[in-house]
């Protein structure tokens, strides 16, 4: 969603696993292991802990917590000299999420918005860096990107990727080292660990119902096949028919499949893997919150017409439907159904070897394949509703332009029929709506290969790693975006106006079956590219305790390809006015640009005691703009100069301490982003608004901590909290218009306080092994634009679970937002009120989920 500044300025811009993690030691954390080849495919403990034995909700450090990303060289987590969270199989299973964001939620130092349905386009935003896609996150599985960008228009890189019994771990870096090792990783990386085997046989399987006649099967099954050949296998699917039911049955339907292995040898490991992932699920869009109508009416409550936790523009009438495009220039139609929401199809395919070359020399490569498309059809929130009166008295002259003077008056009807409609029904509201489809075909080749050195010095331990990355890459999209007629409540009606003649005759449509136009996004075209980087780093420890570490990463990147220019052709002379033009791409402009930048980092840690833990950290990186500058034709306005690549500086201070029953990792950060190019709209004492473009320039501080607290046997109470000032510290139009009163102002959709607190207890049932928890979430109050003037409320929600296992045997029940809290996640800034009456609520939003349910049952073996 764009973010609009007003009044002066708007600016746009389960699951299970197969086995678990050892429990938590009740001692201390351990030095860093020796220097050796990253282990991402160790082989897990005894399935038989998991859930039962496992570490309740989550100790911070454990004796066996490894972590692989964010560094050359594998390490332990407590002595790692940045910011890493992690979240364990134990975690994956508690949380039950509905999707990779929401996952994420309660993860220090992210702000997530996970309302928008199961197949991800969700929005992710680190440490207040203005930026509320996967732009300045990479999104990698098994330490390797999945493409090389993870956010154009339409297509975030988490449509890609499921969640499910194969994925061990989620391990998050913020900031820190993050953009010494990925291209995308300015904020941070989110990197997802896999199954590649494992020594002795074992497998799980799992049901899972819940909310809107949810139906999942999981299975994973691995073992050897002889003594250096591990395998595993795994896959899901299930059907439902949505969070909120969209009109129609099975909603959301598709699954993944997935096999891989590793190969033992004497000096290291050869691994690989091959998924398939063919997935719909509905897209959730905002929703009309307030009455905006001038009067009496004005700021009513429209809860009664769309429930917001529950309600939705998603509906049966464009189930099946054709959208008039144009097709090598020429007006055709293209069949779209909505059931298809987001329909990723995609192949990813990977190859990787750890080698020990002795002498202290180690090879780590790893190749990976990725291809397919990612279709995303949904209905999107336009505006503000209309006054059903005032919006036929704004069609009404194009009417008679284009069917005579003969035409009296206009009438609503259902779409598709001579039904009337009244639109007092739905408070004498209409909306205008998009219905788009966008199709994305992606293909990725890369390889990452790093050589490391381990060197004995008479001042201390080199650990030395050099590394280049080499990727091929292919993106085309295709936008078709059409505006659509609606009423305004749950699950509305798709409708038609047509024009009438004094006797009430019928002499020409308005709309066509529900569509008040069809035209195309502002983006179409393709594009072929390559990445090349180098980077080096040496971790230098001075002593046991004490390390300093630097490192650099040169990234440059060619991109050719072409834009498709918009236009529109006539369609037919007769009929209702959608038809008789049609806007599509017409022609094409081919395009190219060299894109070139740097990231560097140093740092140090500090073991004061087997106990705490010292570091800090200084990082300076670059974030690419996005594939519009070739698919869409952008540069600076009035100019050929191409969009800039931005500069992000962070740095971090943290401390770790660690007792058997306490642990507690705090780490103040600050970050400066500078060059971010938006979209902006500037509105005068009016509320006229034209269009600008902006220059902007950020700043961030803030505090992230995560706690957990054992005080007696079998309860924990863990925290995580985020407290931050994100602001806006500087604006340049590209038109001339002042923007110095947004100056000082918050970074859209970012809040200053959010934190989450979960009690838990762990006890027996005869032989049985059960936990109950409830988690406690609470977001601060945001605003949606960077005017400051319209807001989304603080709210907190409420979440509880519990779980049962004996024998291999675990059932599981998870209830989400007990409380029906309305927390609106995003607003639509296109939809908010220009007005003197001050800072009011978001007239148009999208809230979190309703209250929701997850029951499973698992048998492992």
């Amino acid at each position: 969603m764009k973010n609009i500044v007003q009044s002066k300025l708007v600016l746009s811009t389960s699951v299970l696993a197969l086995c678990a993690m050892p429990a938590y030691a009740q001692s201390s954390p351990g030095k860093a292991p020796s220097a050796g080849p990253p282990n991402t495919t160790s082989t897990p403990a005894d399935p038989t802990a998991y859930g039962q034995a496992s570490r309740g909700s989550g100790q911070i450090f454990s004796t066996d917590d490894i972590v692989v990303t964010g560094t050359s060289n594998q390490q332990k987590k407590f002595s790692a000299p940045y910011s890493i969270s992690t979240i364990d199989q134990a975690k994956i299973q508690e949380r039950a999420p509905t999707s990779v964001a929401d996952l994420l939620k309660s993860s220090p130092g992210l702000t997530v918005e996970a309302s928008g349905g199961e197949g991800g386009g969700e929005n992710v935003i680190i440490r207040g860096l203005p930026w509320s896609g996967w732009r300045l996150i990479d999104f990698q599985q098994d330490g390797m990107p999945l493409y090389e960008s993870n956010t154009e228009r339409f297509m975030n890189i988490d449509e890609a990727f499921r969640v499910d019994l194969d994925t061990q771990r989620a391990e998050i870096v913020r900031g820190g080292t993050a953009p010494l090792y990925s291209n995308n990783a300015s904020g941070g990386v989110v990197n997802f660990i896999t199954g590649h085997g494992t020594e002795n046989w074992r497998g799980a399987a799992k049901v899972e119902t819940g909310t809107g006649n949810r139906i999942r099967g999981d299975v994973a099954i691995s073992g050897p096949l002889s003594e250096n050949l591990l395998v595993t296998a795994s896959g899901f699917y299930r059907q439902d028919d949505g969070l909120r039911y969209p009109g129609f049955k099975h909603a959301d339907r598709g699954g993944q499949v997935k096999l891989g292995f590793t190969y033992k040898l004497p000096g290291g490991k050869i691994w690989g893997d091959v998924k398939f992932l063919n997935d719909r699920a509905i897209f959730y869009t905002a929703v009309p919150l307030t009455d905006p109508r001038a009067g009496p009416t004005f700021g009513a409550s429209l809860s009664g017409l769309i429930d917001p936790t529950s309600g939705t523009l998603d509906t049966g009438a464009f189930r099946n439907t054709n959208i008039r495009t144009l097709i090598d220039g020429a007006p055709a139609t293209v069949a779209t159904d909505l059931r298809d929401g987001i329909h990723p199809r995609i192949t990813t395919a990977t190859l990787g070897a750890n080698y020990d070359l002795g002498s202290g020399f180690r090879l780590t490569s790893t190749y990976r394949h990725t291809q397919g498309s990612i279709g995303f059809t949904g209905i999107f929130n336009g505006a503000s509703p209309s006054d059903a009166a005032a919006y036929l008295a704004s069609r009404i002259g194009q009417a008679k332009t284009v069917f005579g003077p003969s035409v009296a008056s206009l009438r609503y009807v259902v779409a598709g029929t001579n039904t009337a409609y009244n639109p007092a029904e739905t408070a004498g509201l209409v909306m205008v709506n998009n219905l788009n489809r966008i199709d994305t075909r992606i293909r990725y080749d890369a390889a990452d290969i790093r050589l490391g050195k381990s060197l004995e010095t008479p001042i201390g331990r080199h650990d030395l790693t050099a590394g280049i990355y080499y990727s091929d890459y292919r993106y085309n999209q295709v936008q078709r975006n059409n505006a659509i007629l609606q009423n305004v409540r749950n699950n509305p009606l798709a409708l038609d106006v047509q024009a009438l003649d004094a006797a009430g005759n019928v002499v020409g449509g308005v709309t066509e079956s529900g569509f008040v136009g069809y035209g195309s996004g502002s983006q179409n075209g393709g594009l072929t590219g390559k990445s090349f980087a180098f980077y080096g780093a040496d971790t230098w420890h001075l002593t046991d305790k004490w390390s300093i570490d630097a490192g650099l990463r040169r990234v440059g990147r060619k991109q050719d390809g072409t834009q498709g220019v918009l236009g529109t052709v006539t369609g037919v002379t007769t009929g209702p006015i959608p038809q008789r033009t049609v806007r599509g791409v017409v022609s094409t402009i081919a395009r190219s640009e060299n894109l070139n930048g740097t990231s560097w980092t140093v740092g140090t840690g500090y073991d004061a005691s087997t106990h705490l833990n010292f570091f800090t950290r200084y990082s300076r990186s670059f974030s690419y703009p996005r594939f519009d500058t070739i698919l869409g034709g952008a540069t600076l306005p009035g100019t050929t100069t191409p969009l800039p690549v931005a500069n992000v500086q962070q740095a971090e201070v943290g401390v770790k301490f660690a007792v058997p029953r306490f642990q507690i990792f705090a780490v103040g950060f600050w970050s400066k982003f500078d060059k971010l190019n938006g979209g902006t709209q500037v509105a005068d004492a009016n509320g006229n608004i034209t269009n600008s473009n902006i220059i902007f320039n950020t700043r961030t501080t803030g505090l992230e901590v995560e706690a957990v607290w054992s005080p007696l046997p079998g309860f924990d109470l863990s925290a995580t909290g985020m407290i931050q000032n994100p602001k806006l510290v500087s604006i340049t139009t590209l038109t001339g218009t002042s923007a110095v009163s947004q100056i000082g102002g918050e970074i859209t959709r970012t809040p200053r306080v959010q934190f989450t607190f979960e009690p838990s207890y762990k006890f027996d049932v005869g032989g049985a092994k059960a936990r109950v928890y409830a988690n406690v979430y609470t977001v601060g109050r945001r605003f949606q634009d960077f005017s400051n003037l319209s807001r989304l409320p603080a709210y907190t929600t409420l979440d509880l679970g519990a779980s049962l296992a004996l024998d291999g045997i675990e059932v599981r029940g998870v209830m989400s937002n007990v409380t029906n809290e309305v927390g609106l996640t995003e607003g639509n800034a296109r939809a908010a009120v220009i007005g003197t009456g001050g800072v009011g609520d978001a007239t148009v939003g999208r809230s979190i989920f309703g209250r929701n349910f997850t029951l499973s049952l698992t048998k492992r073996w």
